[in-house]
């Protein structure tokens, strides 16, 4: 990745912005010692708002170089729709295993 352009700037920025909402969950369940409803909160968003960073990283990617992926629109909400699915049915696997 080129880092001396702007567009390399803002890219890198995007992957870490989406880090940050994929995985706060999970280092917020590493940091605390919770148990019951909170555990079990933190525990089921940790996939959630990973895959939620995913179909956001992919509507944006979509947008901004659909054409060039040969990407049509339905193709990028379809994606994204699938990532979101996946974290919430991998979050409520989670809720309900965990107790």
């Amino acid at each position: 990745m080129e880092l001396s352009s702007p567009e390399g700037r803002w890219g890198l920025g995007l992957v870490l912005g989406l880090l940050v909402i994929g995985f706060w969950p999970l280092l917020l369940l590493a940091v605390l010692d919770v148990s019951g409803t909170p555990r079990k909160v933190l525990v089921a968003l940790g996939p959630a708002s990973i895959c939620l960073g995913f179909a956001l990283l992919i509507l944006v990617c979509g947008y901004r170089y659909g054409e060039s992926l040969r990407w049509s629109r339905a193709q990028t909400w379809g994606l994204a729709a699938l990532f979101l699915g996946m974290g919430l049915a991998g979050g409520a696997g989670l809720w309900f295993s965990e107790g």
